[in-house]
């Protein structure tokens, strides 16, 4: 059985049996694996500490057979530790979410190095300047960016009318955006104070934009855009989110 490696970042965590976990990792070679790390719950394990959720972790794998869902741990090196010893309860609860956004976007043997860059870009951004509701806009829009799910927002998607300067109507069957005739004023309203923070994202690195001082009203738009186009693709709410947003509205 040949001995594999692979970079990634740790999403989470199960208890397989009294000893065992399995490990979720989203690797910058084959995005999402799947691993049993043996032994990992006893105290004396030498790579127990290396399998917290959001380490950056360099392991070495293998396969019992070719194909198998499941890979077997067998060497693992910590690279960095994005929530340390002692995080705080809005680090846990934002980088986890982020997390969760990473594993319910990505595949299991289809690697996406643009979304691994931009996964630990965020996570660096997030250990400079802690958890910020912009730096969650951030990841969510450009997650979506990269898979394909970003409309252009430039334009409404009927007839073409430029819609920069006065925003739009989010469609919540297909998520296009609509001037005010073709929408009837139906749909997501996102208001002209949201367009230039939308503008911004694909010009900017997460720590520069993560500065930005956007007002609620900025804020609020993109917020519910960026979750009513994941619940759109995804055909279900992120479970982490209720929880970070009430967090951020009441720090």
């Amino acid at each position: 059985m040949p001995i594999l490696d692979a970079e990634g970042i740790v999403l989470r965590q199960y208890s397989l049996s009294e000893a065992d976990r399995i490990v979720v990792f989203f690797t910058k070679e084959h995005g999402i694996l799947r691993g049993v790390a043996p032994g990992s719950k006893k105290v004396k394990s030498r790579i127990g500490a290396c399998l917290e959720p959001l380490n950056h972790v360099r392991i070495q794998y293998y396969l019992k057979k070719e194909g198998a869902e499941l890979a077997y741990i067998r060497q693992c090196e910590t690279l960095r530790s994005y929530l340390g010893r002692s995080p705080s309860v809005r680090g846990l609860y934002g980088l986890t979410y982020l997390a969760e956004i990473v594993h319910e976007m990505s595949e299991e043997n289809n690697p996406n190095q643009l979304l691994f860059r931009l996964f630990l870009a965020t996570l660096g951004a997030a250990e400079k300047l802690g958890v910020r509701s912009c730096l969650l806009r951030y990841f969510e829009f450009w997650t979506l960016r990269l898979s394909g799910l970003l409309p252009d927002y430039g334009y409404c998607s009927l007839c073409g009318k430029c819609v920069k300067d006065v925003g739009f109507w989010a469609s919540r069957e297909d998520g296009q955006g609509r001037c005010r005739s073709c929408s009837g004023e139906r749909g997501l309203r996102v208001r002209p104070e949201a367009m230039k923070p939308l503008a911004l994202l694909a010009k900017l690195p997460p720590e520069e934009f993560a500065s930005l001082a956007m007002g609620e009203e900025e804020s609020s738009d993109l917020e519910r855009l960026a979750q009513a186009l994941f619940e759109l693709h995804l055909e279900k709410c992120l479970k982490s989110y209720p929880i970070v947003a009430r967090m951020l509205r009441e720090s």
